[in-house]
């Protein structure tokens, strides 16, 4: 189950559940490494959907070294293994639950959808 408050989203690979989760540090990091801001990014670059920036979110937000190109190969298949829309909709949850978080005392969103993007 996500954890909308903590900023994750769960993404399915063949028998795992991954959890995928941002802090500040590596939000820091990626904009380094992407050369511009995080809403910038998402807003321009990201609409052009490079399965290598895809693969260095996912890293980023599983712990990995998204500067590593090889690390970035390998994570690219992991998501074309998960499904590149199930792969999209929980990168796009936990930048979503990591950059909106819900305001205080509003309900969090019914169980069924954060099922669905958990995979």
């Amino acid at each position: 189950m996500s954890r909308r408050m903590m900023g994750e989203s769960r993404l399915r690979i063949g028998a795992r559940n991954v959890r995928l989760r941002l802090d500040i540090g590596t939000m820091m990091d990626l904009e380094d490494h992407f050369g511009m801001g995080l809403v910038p990014f998402l807003t321009d670059r990201l609409t052009e959907f490079r399965l290598s920036d895809m693969a260095a979110l996912f890293l980023a937000m599983t712990g990995g070294d998204f500067g590593d190109a090889e690390a970035r190969r390998k994570a690219a298949e992991k998501l074309l293994k998960a499904g590149l829309a199930e792969s999209a909709t929980a990168i796009s949850a936990c930048l979503e639950n990591t950059l909106s978080p819900p305001e205080p005392g509003k309900p969090e969103p019914p169980k069924a959808a954060v099922k669905a993007v958990a995979g």
